[in-house]
This record gives structure tokens, sequence and C-alpha cells, in this order.
């Protein structure tokens, strides 16, 4: 609830900027009317000469020429600002805003834009306009609402306006507007932070998101035309847990080595040593070349692969290893450390330890299958720090500190309750911690899944209490 009163202060406050945007540009137009209007009037008077009251007629001229003088190239200017600065904020509201709404108000737009072209003496005063630079969505909205006609006129305007900021190629100033009537937008929030301007904020998330995308596509070059690593980078061991949500992704845990079979995208898929075959986020896999020293057969290493699972190593991930039974969702963080050595013994004994467990749990199934009896399994304890609804500050970031996050994150959300932290989303999360933002919402949400879990579990014993009474009386 506060997630979404915040949100809707952030979203009031920028339609009235945009409101004062369109006021202003207003208020020119008109003077452009009355500028226009003016002129006309002097040039009949011009014509039709009277040689009566030549003196009043003189001194209405001079009246006349004062109102027919256009404004300074420099008011002109900061409309064309002022409209550039308009599309980005109809973007940014156009879930916010109806009656009319975003694409209906970018054509009310263009009627004075064009106005504007004209009166300039062509496209050229717009097309030096840079500063405030339009946002990737503001640039789409435009591409997928106007019509043919508002198409031509924009394109003539120029990169400046059809290119978004983050592909411009130049350093663009900030800017931010000064209106007409002197108002002002609220410098700051109820908690007295200082607000920043809607659309240089928006540009810093299309900066992230930009490169996010390059290092995806620096990613993807492993691959060749078919879509498939080259041969002896097939085999990649799992840098972290990863959770399934759909019959179509692949369940790993941390250590796994798994044999690519596609990695044309940002979700590979992947076959296990059971040879199940899903898709896994790239971002998780290892190529398992750069971790082994020494140069390893590939038939004996796949061999392996459907034998055995990798030992675990504690170098690839900032998490301490999860509880049994729980695979927490997990994102890696933009850059991991490279491997650092092999698993110490005690860590491989451990991992036996685990392949035992996971042999006797097949066979347990087994003899289900042949048996027919029901088979109990024993829900493992939970041994990380608690965190639900009712948690506290205190709580909270004990929760943090446990699943091995940065001071930095645990210092920012570490104020908030149980209740306030389950209410962010992913992207308000990425703007308090851009590096582990992503991956402490894939934690709540395994924390929210284990939440659900105990209160079905908890309403499926109340149920079967009930009904043994029933079945006892």
């Amino acid at each position: 609830a506060e997630s979404n009163h915040r949100s809707l202060l952030n979203a009031e406050r920028e339609v009235e900027i945009l409101n004062h945007c369109f006021s202003d540009v207003e208020r020119f137009m008109m003077l452009l009317q009355q500028t226009a209007e003016a002129q006309s009037v002097l040039n009949k008077r011009k014509k039709k000469r009277s040689t009566k009251n030549k003196k009043k007629e003189a001194q209405d001229d001079d009246l006349l020429t004062l109102k027919a003088f256009p404004p300074p190239e420099e008011e002109f200017v900061d409309i064309f600002q002022k409209i550039k600065y308009a599309f980005s904020l109809l973007d940014r509201l156009k879930s916010s805003i109806a009656q009319p709404d975003s694409p209906e108000l970018l054509h009310h737009v263009f009627v004075p834009l064009r106005l504007l072209v004209k009166t300039t003496g062509g496209p050229e005063l717009g097309a030096s306009v840079l500063s405030p630079a339009m946002t990737s969505g503001a640039v789409l909205l435009l591409q997928e609402h106007l019509t043919e006609e508002e198409k031509q006129l924009w394109a003539s305007l120029g990169t400046n306006w059809t290119t978004p900021s983050s592909h411009l190629g130049v350093s663009v100033p900030p800017y931010s507007p000064v209106f007409l009537d002197g108002w002002q937008p609220q410098a700051y929030d109820t908690a007295g932070q200082p607000l920043d301007d809607p659309i240089e904020s928006q540009h810093k998330q299309d900066a992230y998101k930009e490169s996010l995308q390059e290092q995806a596509q620096q990613t993807a070059k492993v691959s060749n035309g078919n879509g498939l690593p080259p041969e002896g980078e097939r085999l990649y061991c799992c840098s972290y847990d990863f959770v399934a949500r759909n019959s179509s992704e692949l369940s790993v845990l941390q250590g796994e080595i798994l044999e690519v079979v596609e990695s044309s995208k940002r979700w590979w898929k992947c076959r296990n040593r059971f040879d199940q075959i899903g898709f896994v986020p790239f971002n998780i896999l290892e190529p398992l070349s750069a971790l082994n020293n020494t140069e390893t057969d590939t038939s004996v290493v796949h061999r392996d692969l459907k034998m055995a699972i990798s030992p675990r190593t504690k170098y690839f991930s900032y998490t301490p290893t999860s509880p049994v039974g729980t695979s927490p969702t997990a994102t890696s963080p933009t850059v991991r450390p490279q491997s650092m050595g092999l698993p110490s013994t005690a860590m491989q004994e451990e991992d036996g330890r685990v392949l035992l467990i996971n042999d006797e749990l097949l066979q347990r199934l087994a003899e289900k299958r042949d048996s027919g009896r029901p088979l109990v399994v024993p829900r493992a304890a939970e041994t990380s720090a608690p965190l639900n609804y009712h948690s506290a500050a205190a709580e909270v970031e004990a929760w943090l500190t446990a699943k091995g996050f940065s001071q930095q994150t645990i210092q920012s959300l570490g104020i908030l309750n149980g209740a306030q932290l389950f209410s962010l989303n992913k992207e308000e999360l990425r703007t308090v911690s851009p590096e582990e933002g992503a991956r402490v919402y894939s934690q709540i949400m395994v924390q929210k899944a284990l939440l659900e879990d105990v209160r079905k579990a908890s309403e499926l014993e109340k149920v079967m209490e009930k009904q043994k009474q029933k079945i006892s009386e």
C-alpha cells in the first residue's frame, strides 16, 4: 500500500509538471496569434492610408508594430524544449492518465509544434534543440501512434528528436524547466528526501537497461550461427540455485554441471544428468573450461555429467548455501568473481552426503511405486533467519544479513518491516540497490512461496485433524 501511495504521488507530481508545460505552450501560441493579427492589421493600414488624422494613425501604427514584433529566438527554443520534455512525460504517464490518454495528447501537441516550425521558417531551429534528450519510451510512443503526416514533421527535426539519449553518442546537459507563472515542482517528498527530475531519472533507468542488454549481447557471442556454443564450451557449471517456475524451465543446484543445448537468447536450454531438458537463466552459468585449470577430456566430463553432480563451490556466489529443500531463485550480480581454486575436502565429503541422500530419495520413490504405500518425507528445518509479513525491521535486517547481501543493501532495506519489504516490486528494489535489487526480489519471492506453503500445510493439518475427530466420533 505504501508503494502504491508513493507511485500515485509521483504520478500526480508529473501530471502537474506536464500541465504547466502545456500552459506555457498555450500562452506562447496566443502570443504568436496576437503577433500575426497585429501584423495583418498593420499591412492593411499601409495599403489604405488616409490623409486625415495622420498623427493619430502614426501612434496606432507604432503600437501595432510593437505587437507585431515576433518573440526572441530564446523563447522559441524554450517552447521547443518544453514540447520535447512533454513527450517524455507522456510516455511515463501513459498508464496513469486517461480521457484523453497519452497517444491522443500526442496529436494535440503536434498542432503547436507544426506552427512553431512554420513560424521559424523551417525545422532548423527546432532540430538544434539537444536538451532535454528524448527517452527510449518516448521515441517508441511516437513511432507507434503518430500519423504519417506527423511522422514526417517529427523526422524533419532530426536525430535530437528521433533518437533516445542513450544512442545520441554525445553528452546531453541536464534540463530543468522554468515556467512562465513562476511555479516550481515539489522538490522534497514527505520524508524530506530530495525528488529527482522525472525525465533525468528515466534517462538513468534507460542507461541501466542498455548496459544489461550490452552484457547479454557479449555473453551471447559464445554462440555460433545455429544457437549452439562452440564445441568444448557446451558444459557449464551453475553458480546459483534456480527453482523452475513452470514446466519449460529446469530446476538446478549450485555447482551442478549442465550441457547447453541452445544459447541464442537470455534463457539457455540445458540438459542435466537425468536427461531432463529445460530453460535456465544464462547469467547463472559459468563455462566449465574456465573453471578447470587443467585440460579435460570432453567425453569423460560428459560421462560424469550423467553420473554425478559436481561438488559445490563457494567461489561463485555471494549468498550462503541454501538449506536442503529450499532452492531460492537467485540472479547473479553484474560481475561475478572467477574461480579461485578447487573445493576443499570437507566440501567434497558434504557433497558426497548430498548424493547419498538423492540416491536414497530416488530409491524410496521407486519403492513407493512398487508397494503403493504413502511416502512420508520429513520437512527440512529452516536454518535461515525467519521472515514474514509481521517481522520487525530488526528481523528484516537479520534476514538480509543471513542471505549474504552487501552492507549497503542491508542499510537501505533494513529499516523496513516485513510487510513493507514484501510490498516492493523489482524496479523499486533496483532503484534502491542497482547491483542486488533483482536478487533481493528473487529471495522475497521464494520467502513468500515458503510462507504460502506453511499456510497451506497448516490449513491441511487442521482439516485432517477435524476429519480424524469425525472418524473417532
